[in-house]
This record gives structure tokens, sequence and C-alpha cells, in this order.
């Protein structure tokens, strides 16, 4: 009991750990647009030469373009670890879809089982009716 609630707890802790990732990701991938679209309007009131403002806005939009790259990229990382979490982790789908599948093997057993049994049947007339033609031949006529 113990070690379930112990395996429940490190589950819930890895959701959490997901959880946060994935509102970091999106945080960052929001604060890095609004960003970019700040520095893409033009001030008037700026203290810097305007080529030299101009250079510095293009080399912060790159900057936050790469950081929303690199969230967009650790999203997709998330993806890849919430699956792969889902697929070992996921036993009630797991034993349902094992159950189903021993079901319907079970089913195709049943079937050959009577396929084998009728073919054994007609093999056994057929032998029969061989068998009692042999014994017939081979009998001395009288």
């Amino acid at each position: 009991m113990a070690q379930r609630q112990a395996l429940s707890h490190t589950i819930q802790n890895q959701l959490n750990s997901y959880n946060k990732r994935l509102k970091d990701d999106i945080r960052s991938m929001l604060d890095n647009f609004c960003e970019i679209i700040k520095s893409g309007k033009v001030d008037e009131n700026q203290q810097l030469d305007r080529a030299t403002q101009n250079y510095y806005d293009v080399y912060q939009m790159r900057v936050r373009s790469a950081n929303i790259v690199r969230a967009g990229e650790s999203l997709l990382r998330l993806i890849a670890e919430l699956k792969t979490f889902l697929i070992l982790n996921d036993f009630p789908s797991i034993n349902r879809h094992i159950e189903a599948q021993n079901n319907h093997l079970n089913l195709v057993s049943g079937k050959w089982n009577e396929q084998l049994v009728r073919l054994r049947d007609e093999a056994s007339v057929v032998l029969h009716d061989l068998e009692s033609e042999l014994y017939s031949s081979i009998r001395p006529k009288q």
C-alpha cells in the first residue's frame, strides 16, 4: 500500500512538473512575442541614432524569435515525454487492449477448433467408406 502511494505521489509530481514546464514555455513564447511587437514600434523620442536603434531592434527581434523557437522545441520535447509517460503509465488502457486481443484470439481459436473437429469428422467418414470399400474388395467372393 505504501509503495502504491509512493508511486502515485511520484506520478503526481511528474505531472505537476510537466504542467509547470508547459506554463513556463507558453509564457516565454507570449512574452517574447510581445517584446517583438514592442520593438517593432517606432519611437520618435529616442536617445540613440535611428540606424543604431534599428540595429538594436533587429538584434532584439532575432534574440526574441530564437527564444520563441527554443520554447517551441521545448514544448515538442514535452509532448514526446508526455506520450512516453502515457504509454508507460496507462496500465488500465493497456490491460483493456490485452484483454480485447485475448478475447479476439480466443474467438479465432474456437473457430479453428470447430473447423478442425469438422474436418476430422469428414475425414473419419471418408476413411470409414474407404476402409469398407477396401475390405469388401479383399474378401473372397463366394
